[in-house]
């Protein structure tokens, strides 16, 4: 294996940790994962930091039950890698049902040899007809 193959079979753990401890909202997990720095842009153009994001978790605003993931692709450069791909979420939003899928960006950075998701960028697809 090379490092570059090593480096996208570690991400690819990490968001499989990541989508799982969101739908168990496991935020001690989604703590560890997470820069302090974070910016999470969701679909609806609603931005979030790392506090926001975990509160918004623990308080019930977001209720993960499902995150399907298809069309992956991952770039790595140095110490930064791209998680692209379509999402297939179902979730309640204050209280509110919601199927709807999207496409996103996950970045993630490394520093002192640890990765942390940095930013995440979310784009709401059209329903299908």
């Amino acid at each position: 294996m090379t490092e570059t193959t090593d480096v996208v079979e570690e991400i690819a753990a990490l968001e499989d940790r990541r989508y799982a401890a969101m739908v168990a909202k496991d935020v001690a997990t989604l703590d560890e994962l997470l820069d302090e720095k974070l910016i999470y842009m969701h679909s609806s153009g609603v931005a979030d930091t790392k506090a926001s994001y975990l509160k918004g978790l623990q308080t019930g605003v977001w209720d993960y039950h499902q995150v399907d993931r298809s069309d992956l692709r991952t770039e790595i450069d140095g110490d930064v890698a791209l998680v692209f791909g379509k999402l297939s979420i179902r979730i309640t939003i204050r209280g509110e049902y919601k199927a709807f899928d999207s496409r996103a960006l996950a970045v993630w950075h490394r520093r002192g040899g640890t990765w942390h998701l940095l930013a995440v960028q979310s784009g709401a697809m059209p329903a299908t007809r």
